[in-house]
C-alpha cells in the first residue's frame, strides 16, 4: 500500500496577516494567498497551513476564535476559501487549517450562553468554579481564573481571559468541536494543525500546581503544569478526533504540543499514540533552542528519531509564528542558516517551513510603541513578544515590497530589499535558488524522503554525519558546524566496496574521494555535503 502524503510531506506555513495584502488595508488575506499559489508551485510544497482565519476579536490575532464556521472579513468570504481550496488543490497543493480547540473567544456564541445561569444547556460547555479553586496561571498573565458579573462565578483560561478554556471532560463539548471539524473536512480541507492540543483536558480535581524554586519573570513558569495538561484522558480524545478523520480518507491531523522546557521529544512522540492511532504528526521544537553545535543537534535528532519510532513519522521544524526565527537565531550568519536548512531537508517524514524562512528572513525590528502582541505587551522586556516573526513577507523591491502599497500592520525587515523574492530569484546563489534546489532533490530522490537515518560516527566532534537508507540506497550527509576548516575522517566505506558520488554541496565542488581506506576529507567553514553511496561488484584491496 502505498504511504500516506504526510509521510515525507512539506507544509508551507502561511500567516495569513503578513503573508499578501490584496484590498490594500496594510493586512494579508485570503485572495493574496490566492495570487502567491504559483510561487508556492515554485518551492515543490506539498502542503500549506493557515494560522487562524476564522472570525475572531483578534484579542490574540485568531487565536480567539467567535465562530469556527465564518471567516472573519479582515481575511475575506467563504466564497474566497472555496477558491483557495479549488485553485491550490489544481496545483496538487493540500490546504490545512490551523484549528483552536483547547479554548475559544468569550465572544463565540458558547461562552455566551455558557455564562447566562449554571443550568442552561451549555453550562458545563467551560470550566467554572464558584472560588479560585487553585493556584494555576495564565501563560499570558495573571491568575488562570477570571470572575464573570453575569454568573458569579470564575472560568478557567490558559492564556488571555479572553480565552476561556472548553470543558473537554463533557461529552457534549467533544460532539460539537467534531462536528466543526467535519463542516470543514466536508468543505475540502485536507487537515488541521491542533493549537496546544496537549492542554485540553484538565485534572478533574481541580488540583494545585506543584511549585518550582526559583525565580522567573511570569509566574506560569513557576509551577509544574502536571494538572493543567498532559492529563491521561487527552489520549481518549484524541483518539475520537482521529476516528472522525479516517472516516475521511488522506485527512491529517498535526499537533502542538506544550512543553515545560526544550526538550521533551517524548512527550510529543506520545500523542502520537502507540498504536499510531492519534496524531498522525506532532511538533518537537527543541532544535529551536538549541546550540549550533554538531554534537547537541545529533542527540537532539537521535533523540527524537528514537521517541517517534520507525513506524511512526518524525516532524521537522525550524521557525514558526511562536518563535524566534531562525535567522535571527544563529546571527544572521546566511552560511549557517543555509546548513540547517540542508540538516532539515534530508530528514525523515515531514518537514515544516515558515513563510520567509526561504529567503532566510530574519526578524523584523518592533519598537515598544509598536507592540501588538499581548504576551509581549505584558512582559517586555523579558519577553520580546512574537510580532518579530511575523513581519510582513518580502516579495519586491517597489512599493511597499509587494506586500501592500499602504503600511502595512508590523514593520518589514530591516533592509527588505536585499530580502526580496525578485532579488533573489536573479542571484544564482540565494537563500530563495538554494531551498528551491534542496527541495527538488528531496522530491526527486525517494531516500533522502522515506530512507532510515543512521548517524555516523566521525573523528571530529564539529562535523554531523548520518546516512539515510532505502531498499538498499544510501545517501551520505556531512554538515560542517564550525566556522573554521574542518578535517574528518570517515570510515572505511572501500571495505564494504563502496563508492561515493556527490549529489550537492554547499560550496564549490571539493575532489572526489574514491573510497581508499579511512578516508580523510577537508570541509570548508559551514560546508554541507549529499552523497549517493554506490556499491561496487568487488570491494577495493
Amino acid at each position: 500500500m502505498d504511504n500516506a502524503w504526510w509521510e515525507d510531506c512539506v507544509v508551507y506555513q502561511i500567516y495569513p496577516r503578513s503573508f499578501q495584502d490584496s484590498n490594500n488595508d496594510g493586512i494579508g488575506d485570503i485572495p493574496g494567498i490566492i495570487q502567491r499559489l504559483d510561487y508556492l508551485k515554485t518551492l515543490q510544497v506539498d502542503a500549506i497551513w493557515l494560522s487562524p482565519i476564522f472570525l475572531s476579536p483578534m484579542a490574540d490575532f485568531g487565536y480567539d476564535v467567535s465562530s469556527y464556521r465564518d471567516i472573519d472579513p479582515l481575511f475575506g468570504t467563504h466564497a474566497d476559501v472555496e477558491l483557495l481550496l479549488k485553485e491550490a488543490h489544481q496545483r496538487n497543493i493540500k490546504v490545512l487549517f490551523d484549528m483552536v480547540l483547547n479554548h475559544t473567544s468569550k465572544m463565540h456564541p458558547w461562552f455566551q450562553e455558557s455564562r447566562l445561569s449554571k443550568d442552561n444547556e451549555k453550562a458545563d460547555y467551560y470550566l467554572w468554579s464558584d472560588s479560585i479553586p487553585n493556584n494555576w496561571y495564565a501563560a499570558f498573565g495573571g491568575k488562570a481564573w477570571t470572575y464573570d458579573s453575569l454568573r458569579k462565578q470564575y472560568y478557567m483560561h490558559s492564556f488571555l481571559s479572553e480565552q476561556p478554556d472548553l470543558n473537554w471532560r463533557n461529552p457534549e463539548v467533544v460532539e460539537a468541536v467534531l462536528g466543526e471539524l467535519r463542516f470543514w473536512l466536508d468543505a475540502g480541507v485536507d487537515g488541521f494543525r491542533l493549537d496546544v492540543i496537549n492542554c485540553i483536558v484538565k485534572d478533574e480535581s481541580l488540583r494545585n500546581n506543584p511549585r518550582i524554586l526559583g525565580s522567573r519573570p511570569r509566574p506560569y513558569d513557576m509551577q509544574r503544569h502536571i494538572f493543567d495538561r498532559n492529563r491521561v484522558e487527552t489520549h481518549q480524545k484524541l483518539k475520537m478526533l482521529r476516528k472522525l478523520m479516517d472516516e475521511y480518507g488522506q485527512r491529517v491531523l498535526v499537533g502542538e504540543i506544550m512543553v515545560e522546557l526544550p526538550g521533551e521529544p517524548e512527550l510529543a512522540a506520545s500523542y502520537l499514540g502507540r498504536f499510531n492511532d492519534e496524531l498522525h504528526l506532532s511538533f518537537d521544537f527543541t532544535l529551536a533552542s538549541t546550540p549550533f553545535k554538531a554534537t547537541r543537534w545529533k542527540t537532539v535528532a537521535k533523540r527524537w528519531y528514537e521517541a517517534v519510532g520507525r513506524h511512526r513519522v518524525p516532524t521537522w521544524v525550524l521557525n514558526n509564528h511562536d518563535l524566534s526565527r531562525l535567522m535571527s537565531r544563529v546571527g544572521e550568519n546566511e552560511a549557517k542558516a543555509k546548513l540547517a536548512a540542508l540538516f532539515l531537508i534530508t530528514q525523515r517524514g515531514a518537514l515544516f517551513l515558515y513563510y520567509g524562512e526561504e529567503l532566510g528572513l530574519p526578524n523584523s525590528k518592533v519598537s515598544r510603541l509598536a507592540l501588538q502582541d499581548p504576551l509581549g505587551k505584558r512582559y517586555w522586556p523579558f519577553h520580546p513578544g512574537r510580532d518579530p516573526e511575523r513581519g510582513p513577507m518580502v516579495w519586491n523591491t517597489g512599493e511597499g515590497n509587494g506586500f501592500s502599497p499602504i503600511e502595512p500592520w508590523l514593520p518589514f525587515v530591516k533592509a527588505a530589499n536585499r530580502y526580496s523574492v525578485e532579488n533573489q530569484e536573479m542571484e544564482e546563489h540565494s537563500m530563495l535558488c538554494y531551498y528551491r534546489t534542496l527541495l527538488h532533490i528531496r522530491k526527486e530522490d525517494e531516500t533522502l524522503r522515506r530512507g532510515l537515518t543512521s548517524f555516523v560516527e566521525t573523528s571530529n566532534t564539529n562535523v554531523l554525519s548520518y546516512c539515510r537508507e532505502l531498499q538498499g540506497q544510501q545517501r551520505l550527509i556531512l554538515l560542517n558546524f564550525s566556522k573554521r576548516r574542518q578535517a574528518v575522517t570517515l570510515p572505511s566505506f572501500a571495505q564494504k566496496g563502496i563508492q561515493c558520488e556527490r549529489i550537492f554541496s554547499t560550496h564549490e565542488p571539493l575532489p572526489e574521494f574514491t573510497g581508499n581506506g579511512m578516508e580523510s576529507m577537508l570541509l570548508e567553514p559551514y560546508q554541507g555535503l549529499i552523497y549517493r553511496l554506490i556499491e561496487t561488484l568487488e570491494p577495493e584491496q
